[in-house]
């Protein structure tokens, strides 16, 4: 399950409420109290990505998406009181762990081992990021309200293919490939987008595949 799948199945869910409302087998007023609920979406989210997640940094991006949707839950539910923007050192101390936990990632199995799997995390900020190893398999990317730049021109996948995972949030991403790279786009989008402006040379030996969740952002990715 990716989070385009838990976005889409909060939409189809949501469909099918206005359409009960709509024919009158549910209250409308009932309707818009469920929509309270809606950061369990985001709470959703962030559980997918600690369980798929490769590395400790990414579990612990889940962690923090995840730990976000049950504040704002806890809120519209008047569980608490405490406005988040209270709390935001809390986030300070989360970036810091997720940069330690990186550290301590790429110390245990080198550069090589790093550059085949990649995760990277911007929150109000932005990372900068040069691939050179020669197996690249797999990079997860979390920009939220900040940019990642990813130029993957001296790199080449492990066995021709590669995979990147991408959750944007009124953030952007920008991804360099090289001219023998193909690029296939599967990101969603809402209220964002996300741009294939790459040019792949006829003799191309590397597919690159793009997957994840874009909201009030987006994605660009070039030659």
């Amino acid at each position: 399950m990716a989070p385009r799948v838990v976005i889409g199945l909060m939409v189809v869910a949501f469909g099918l409420l206005l359409t009960a409302g709509n024919m009158g087998w549910v209250d409308p007023s009932q309707i818009w109290s469920a929509l309270r609920y809606w950061p369990l979406a985001i709470v959703v989210i962030g559980a997918v990505k600690i369980m798929a997640g490769e590395t400790p940094s990414s579990r612990t991006t889940g962690a923090l998406i995840a730990g976000i949707g049950l504040w704002i839950l806890a809120q519209q539910m008047d569980l608490i009181h405490i406005h988040l923007m209270d709390w935001w050192p809390l986030l300070l101390i989360a970036i810091g762990v997720l940069m330690v936990s990186r550290a301590r990632q790429q110390w245990a199995v080198g550069t090589t081992g790093a550059d085949r799997h990649l995760s990277d995390f911007a929150f109000w900020s932005g990372v900068k990021r040069r691939v050179t190893s020669s197996s690249f398999k797999h990079a997860e990317l979390t920009a939220v309200m900040g940019g990642i730049d990813l130029d993957l021109r001296p790199a080449a996948t492990e066995g021709g293919e590669a995979i990147i995972d991408v959750f944007v949030v009124m953030g952007g991403v920008e991804i360099i490939v090289p001219p023998d790279w193909t690029v296939s786009n599967h990101i969603t989008t809402i209220m964002g987008g996300s741009e294939d402006k790459s040019v792949a040379t006829q003799d191309a030996r590397h597919r690159l595949i793009l997957r994840g969740f874009v909201i009030m952002g987006g994605v660009e990715i070039k030659t």
